[in-house]
């Protein structure tokens, strides 16, 4: 997701004040900890006055864990879900030994910003998570090794240097990664073959920039999309291949599909649709162009892989922390895995959908940092508020900005009448401007949005996740000047003026019936 300067800016601030108060137990929450799946959305991100503590190094209670080969809280990653869950679980459990396992050699990045970054309008400085020091200054152990093997039985984890440590709690955050070109794919290791996933990623295409002209994109999801508006920022001749006859066909119907491939071909970008790679042509071991199964040759100095990733489970192959249908690791309504205390969040954790029935990740890092935080009063035993796991899981949802026309998918937008029969789909469109709603007996399951600037995704999202009645606003949820979140401030002000004992007419609630599961 693209995103702009003014809300890094708008989103700084100081995490650390106030995370070290008295505790009755090393990793159990006081029994005035609440979790405030509502609290958070600025999302904590580099300050800039702040010296630089020494981010990466290790402290003492890494070294203490390692000592003794134990861990209270042992968290397995240090993307967003890893780092976000370990510096909540502080503020759960001041006094326990909190130790993060990771292989990645620099603090956690705030990963929407690597396409700004990419496109030249962040510093690296500004990708930072959070504040450098953070770990140390919260007491948070860092170890930088990877983690070879996990035993669920001993409850312990063995490091690449053979060295074992024991958990309370175990949280596995350990990501996903790029699937890349299929490996018969002739060229695929040539230089200039390229997966944007990690700041590395990022760093090698700036250097890589100024002796390009010609790029192909290979992908049909938003990650591709993109990526070709960050080429194109750098003036690139970018082309485009999606293997299906449609963009993003599982979140967009085809009028959706047809305005976002006009908009991205006005913007510069040759669209090739139901074209796929046979091989990359190489020179002396160097990208020269790519050839289609059409054996059409495509010159260009860089091949850009964004085929989707695939959730990093290898630790727990094995160990009996069951996998789903999708590769992910499945965890329950507050991310617990079927393996006693051992917990996912992010990219690896299969979630429920509950338009689906199916488990899958959510690889967004909003999501990652609001499963991380959900983690986190799991395993300290703070008070989870009903509906919390909802608001934090609940239905997928996606919001991202491709030049002057945003998107804003929640829920399942291309569910039909043929899925159930009593949904129905609403569409209203005009040039520049679209709008698909699933309804189900009055509630919202799917949306779709289509615009200069979709507002209100995190109010959609909720609108979707409780079940609300949307009978009186039904049709104007299909109209482009509308903003729902205008109707939840309404339903704030109708309960303080009765007194907090009614809701709207029409707005009654329907408890979700997936808000929490158990493994049996």
């Amino acid at each position: 997701m693209l995103i702009s300067q003014n809300m890094v800016a708008r989103n700084r601030g100081r995490l650390l004040a106030s995370y070290r108060s008295p505790s009755r137990s090393r990793y159990m929450a006081a029994p005035e900890a609440h979790f405030q799946h509502l609290s958070t959305f600025k999302l904590p991100v580099l300050e800039r006055e702040r010296p630089d503590t020494a981010a990466r190094a290790s402290g003492p209670v890494a070294r203490r864990a390692l000592r003794a080969g134990y861990a209270d809280m042992l968290v397995i990653g240090n993307g967003i879900a890893g780092l976000a869950a370990s510096v909540e679980a502080r503020r759960y459990a001041p006094d326990a030994d909190i130790l993060i396992v990771t292989e990645q050699n620099y603090p956690t990045i705030n990963t929407p910003a690597l396409k700004q970054f990419g496109a030249g309008l962040l510093d690296v400085e500004q990708l930072l998570a959070y504040p450098p020091g953070t770990e140390r200054e919260l007491g948070i152990g860092m170890v930088n090794l990877r983690a070879s093997k996990l035993d669920t039985l001993s409850r312990q984890v063995q490091l690449a240097d053979g060295q074992t440590i024991k958990y309370g709690r175990l949280l596995l955050a350990t990501g996903a990664r790029p699937a890349g070109l299929p490996s018969a794919c002739p060229g695929r290791e040539f230089d200039g073959v390229l997966s944007l996933h990690r700041l590395e990623n990022y760093l090698d295409l700036r250097r890589r920039l100024p002796e390009v002209s010609s790029v192909v994109v290979i992908g049909g999801g938003y990650h591709a999309a993109e990526t070709a508006m960050l080429l194109r920022h750098w003036k690139v001749r970018v082309t485009w291949l999606i293997r299906g006859q449609t963009f993003l066909s599982n979140l967009l119907d085809d009028v959706a599909s047809d305005m976002l491939i006009r908009h991205i071909q006005r913007l510069g970008v040759d669209v090739r649709l139901e074209t796929e790679v046979a091989g990359v042509v190489g020179r002396i071991g160097v990208v020269a162009g790519v050839v289609t199964t059409e054996q059409e040759f495509l010159p260009c100095q860089m091949v850009i892989v964004c085929t989707g990733a695939a959730p990093a489970t290898d630790l727990a192959q094995g160990t009996g922390v069951s996998l789903s249908t999708r590769n992910g690791l499945k965890v329950n309504g507050r991310l617990q895995t079927a393996a006693p205390d051992v917990f996912a969040a992010g990219d690896v954790a299969a979630v429920l959908d509950p338009q689906s029935g199916r488990y899958a990740p959510r690889a967004q890092w909003y999501s990652a940092f609001q499963q991380g935080r959900l983690a986190a009063a799991a395993m300290s035993g703070a008070s989870i508020p009903p509906g919390a796991e909802a608001g934090v899981l609940g239905c997928f949802w996606h919001a991202t900005q491709l030049g002057e026309m945003g998107v804003l998918t929640a829920g399942g937008p291309m569910l039909s009448e043929d899925d159930h029969r009593e949904n129905e789909v609403l569409c209203n469109g005009a040039s520049g401007f679209y709008r698909r709603l699933v309804v189900r007996q009055n509630r919202l399951i799917g949306y779709l949005a289509l615009g200069p600037r979709p507002s209100g995704g995190l109010a959609i999202k909720r609108l979707i996740d409780e079940g609300i009645n949307i009978g009186e606003i039904k049709r104007q949820l299909l109209t482009e000047g509308f903003d729902v979140r205008s109707f939840f401030t309404h339903r704030r002000l109708h309960a303080l003026q009765s007194g907090g004992a009614a809701l709207p007419a029409g707005s009654s609630r329907r408890q979700s019936p997936h808000r929490q599961l158990a493994f049996s």
